[in-house]
This record gives C-alpha cells, sequence and structure tokens, in this order.
C-alpha cells in the first residue's frame, strides 16, 4: 500500500511512522511511505509543526492518530473520528489529509467573552420577569449564556461555532417563549437546539438553519441549501408529539435561480455543486433534454478544465464520514442549450480512470 503525507500549506508538518521519523512535509511535496497490504497492520501517525500561526490567535497542536488496515483495506475506527485527520482513496494509492488541532490564545482576535454579540430577552423561564440570552465568540468557538432575571444561570453551552445564532420565539406554540440556537457542526451540517424552559431541557434536531415568522406569531424553521447558483428553503412546522421526540410538518418549498450559468465551467459548477449540497432536482436543470441524471453522489467536488464542449472534474464520496473518502474522475460532456439557468447543458456524464 501507498501512502502520501499532503502538505497543508500552512504549517508544514514533521512526520513520523510508526515511532520511526519519515521526513519533513512543506511548500506542495507530499511525503511517500509504504506499507505491506497483507493481514492486519497499525499504523501510528505522529505530526508536528513547522511553524507558528502568523495571526497569533490560535496556537497548532501536535498530534497522533491510529489507522488500521487489514489485508490492504482501511478499517472503521473504533471511536469517534475528529477532523484532524483525513484518509483519501485516490487512484491506487491513499492520501492522508491533516488538520492540526487548535487551542486559542485568549484575549487575541475575535476573543469577545466580555462582550456579547448577540442579545435576546424573554420570559424562558416562565417566571414572569425577563431573562436574557446572549452569545459570544472566540476565534474557534461560540458560546451561549442564559442569565434569569434573579441572575442565575439557566444555560450555559460551548459550540464549535463562532458564528451560532439564537431567537427567542414560541415554536412549540404553547404561548410561552423557547429560546432557539442555531449552529453548524465540525463537517458544517446544521443544527438547532430548543431549550424548554418549562424543565430546562434542550432538544437537539439536525438540519435546520433558521426560522422565519409569519402571521399571527407562527413560526417556521428552515432548512436552506444554497450554492452559487441556486437557493433551496424548505419550511417546517414544529409539531409536539406527547411523550415522543417531536415531528416536523413540511409546509412548503421556496427555490431561487441566484445567477445564470453563463459558461461551461459555471454550468458543469452549477450541475456538481446542486448534487453536493443534495439537491438533485437543481442538478436536473443542467442537463440536456432527454439526459437522466446519474445515480451518483458526492460531498464535495474540484473541477479540472471545461472548454471546446468537454469538462473533467474529481468528485469526492464518503467511505466512513468524516475520516475515510474516495476520489473518482468524471468526464461531462455539454451542449449548447440556452435557457433561463444555463446557456450550456451536460449532454453525458461518463467516469473515468484516475488521473488519464
Amino acid at each position: 500500500m501507498e501512502f502520501a503525507v499532503m502538505p497543508d500549506y500552512l504549517y508544514g508538518a514533521s512526520v513520523r511512522i510508526n515511532d520511526k521519523w519519515l521526513g519533513i512535509v512543506e511548500d506542495d511535496r507530499p511525503l511517500l511511505f509504504r506499507v505491506r497490504d497483507t493481514g492486519p497492520f497499525t499504523l501510528l501517525v505522529e505530526l508536528a509543526p513547522l511553524r507558528t500561526d502568523l495571526t497569533g490567535d490560535v496556537i497548532a497542536v501536535p498530534f497522533a492518530r491510529v489507522i488500521k488496515i487489514q489485508d490492504g483495506e482501511i478499517v472503521p475506527p473504533d471511536v469517534e473520528t475528529d477532523d484532524a485527520l483525513h484518509i483519501r482513496k485516490s487512484g491506487s494509492g491513499f492520501q492522508l489529509h491533516f488538520v492540526y488541532p487548535k487551542v486559542e490564545v485568549l484575549g487575541q482576535g475575535l476573543e469577545t467573552l466580555m462582550m456579547p454579540l448577540q442579545t435576546e430577552t424573554a420570559d424562558f423561564d416562565h417566571d414572569g420577569r425577563l431573562d436574557v440570552a446572549q452569545t459570544f465568540a472566540t476565534n474557534l468557538r461560540g458560546h451561549v449564556r442564559l442569565k434569569s432575571a434573579k441572575g442565575n444561570i439557566l444555560l450555559q453551552e460551548v459550540y464549535p461555532d463562532n458564528a451560532l445564532q439564537i431567537e427567542a420565539a414560541d415554536l412549540t406554540r404553547d404561548g410561552r417563549p423557547d429560546l432557539l440556537i442555531f449552529w453548524r457542526g465540525a463537517h458544517d451540517e446544521p443544527f438547532l437546539h430548543l431549550y424548554d424552559g418549562a424543565d430546562g431541557s434542550l432538544s437537539t434536531y439536525p438540519g435546520f438553519t433558521g426560522m422565519r415568522r409569519t402571521g399571527l406569531a407562527d413560526v417556521l424553521l428552515e432548512n436552506k441549501v444554497q450554492t452559487g447558483f441556486r437557493e433551496v428553503v424548505k419550511l417546517y412546522r414544529y409539531l409536539p408529539v406527547p411523550y415522543e421526540s417531536a415531528q416536523f410538518q413540511l409546509m412548503r418549498t421556496e427555490t431561487k435561480i441566484l445567477q445564470l450559468a453563463a459558461d461551461e465551467e459555471d454550468t458543469v459548477e452549477a450541475f456538481l455543486a446542486a448534487i453536493a449540497v443534495e439537491d438533485r432536482q437543481g442538478a436536473e436543470l443542467y442537463l440536456a433534454k432527454g439526459v437522466r441524471l446519474p445515480d451518483l453522489s458526492w460531498y464535495a467536488h474540484e473541477m479540472h478544465s471545461a472548454k471546446d464542449g468537454v469538462a473533467t472534474a474529481s468528485i469526492f464520496q464518503w467511505i466512513v464520514p468524516g475520516y475515510y473518502d474516495r476520489e473518482l474522475w468524471l468526464e461531462l460532456e455539454l451542449v449548447r442549450q440556452p435557457d433561463k439557468v444555463s446557456v450550456w447543458k451536460i449532454g453525458a456524464v461518463k467516469m473515468r480512470v484516475h488521473g488519464n
């Protein structure tokens, strides 16, 4: 099995594999090594930064991770992974991408723990007096603090999103205000935390990016996905179910074309991005007449070229989400069929041998 430790272009790395120093990764030169591809095998990968952070706001921390292999295949980890090490199957080899864990230098950059970014007031604990919810941010994290009118801490949470948002609204339609916290996880996936002051519980619901107030104090939750070319917003109503998890009723879907895909590259980008955000209906807008959407999905992509009616791109599919993916190459044929969303359309999508 051939591995390549890929450069990160920011900190560089001194690399050790199974307690042996392998070398240095910097600039654009990967560091290659091989291991056997039969039987069980364990890799201990240790990386240490060569440079400090230029901003001075954070400190990159050396780290070590274990990769288990069985007969030339990566074994899914037994524990929940973080974003530090990311394995990619590319062609016949494997790439190791890394992101250093970081600790914050307090008092630097975005540090605002003494100055709230957002404030919402409402009677969250239902005692007839106004309580205060506030958000704060550091370089890496967002903080939410809810204080009662007496000054008691009702809620204090830390999130991996320093751009989180809070709202005070009667989402549950029980006549009492709720605290809604919208935040994103490590892989940019959206979540809603719903604080119910009646019992102090905090419920988690994935997929919601915000809320919208409608007539008669009604509140709908938004699930918004957006590319550079199209926006799709699904609006849901919260439906409480006694003694069970809440349900969400889809009320309507709103779509908007944000810009025309004016050339071949735009068309391919719009098509690939739509599938990456799971907007398959949007992806169909960029297909030529009579062409069916391929039975493929991916979470990210990279354009290589688009000219003379032919485009090439890489797509990336998770094998183990957040830890191990694979790279596939596509060739796309384009034809000129102007309409309100694009000038060009995709006439065929073909798989390519990697790198050819």
